[in-house]
C-alpha cells in the first residue's frame, strides 16, 4: 500500500491542470487551466517549517480548534515528515502553498497535515489526511464558517492525476464541487 511519502514522490514535477468548479447555491459553473508544480521539501526545510509553525499550532491548542494529537505527536513524527512546495500559475492568479504532513506514530496512511500560502496572511491550514485501499489521498479541512473541505486525489496513470474538491456544511449538504485533471508535463528531451 501506498503512503504519503510516496504519493508525494509519485506528485513531484510539474503539471497542466484543467478545473471546473460548480456553485451549487447559484447554479454557477467556472471553468480553468494552471500549471502546477510539486517540489518536495528535504528533510532539513520540513523541520524547519515544524519549528515555524509550532507557534501556531499551540495557538491553536489554546483557541480550542486544533485537530492534532498534541505536540508529542509532531515531535515523534519528525522522523518521517513528508513536506512540499505547490506552486501555481493561472495567469493572471499565481501563488504557493507550503504543506506538512505528520502521519499517525503507528500508519504512513493517515495523519494531520499543515498548510499554509506563501506571502500571504493568512493562518496555518490544519486539517487530517488519510490514504485509502484504493491509493486515494484525502484531506479533510474545517473552514472559519464551520464547513467542511474534502479534497480527494488519486492517479489514473503516473501521468494523470485526479483531484475533486467539495465543501459540505454541518448538515452534509454541499455548496460548491470543483474536479482538476492533471497532466504530467514531461520534457521532449526524456
Amino acid at each position: 500500500m501506498i503512503d504519503i511519502k510516496a504519493f508525494f514522490e509519485q506528485s513531484e514535477g510539474k503539471w497542466f491542470t484543467q478545473r471546473t468548479r460548480y456553485d451549487l447555491a447559484q447554479k454557477k459553473v467556472e471553468n480553468g487551466n494552471a500549471d502546477l508544480t510539486v517540489e518536495l521539501l528535504n528533510s532539513d526545510d520540513s523541520a524547519m517549517l515544524v519549528e515555524r509553525w509550532l507557534r501556531h499550532i499551540e495557538a491553536l491548542y489554546e483557541q480550542g480548534k486544533s485537530t492534532l494529537q498534541g505536540n508529542a505527536s509532531i515531535e515523534q513524527g519528525l522522523l518521517d515528515l513528508s513536506a512540499a512546495k505547490i506552486s501555481w500559475d493561472a495567469g493572471e492568479e499565481k501563488g504557493a502553498n507550503l504543506i506538512l504532513f505528520l502521519p499517525d506514530n503507528d500508519s504512513q496512511q493517515q495523519g494531520q497535515f499543515l498548510q499554509n500560502q506563501i506571502n500571504t496572511d493568512r493562518a496555518v491550514t490544519v486539517g487530517n489526511f488519510i490514504i485509502g485501499e484504493d491509493e486515494a489521498l484525502t484531506l479533510f479541512t474545517l473552514s472559519n464558517d464551520n464547513n467542511v473541505i474534502k479534497e480527494r486525489l488519486w492517479f489514473a496513470h503516473p501521468n494523470l492525476r485526479l483531484r475533486t474538491v467539495w465543501q459540505e456544511n454541518e448538515t452534509g449538504q454541499q455548496g460548491w464541487v470543483m474536479f482538476y485533471s492533471e497532466i504530467r508535463r514531461i520534457n521532449s528531451d526524456q
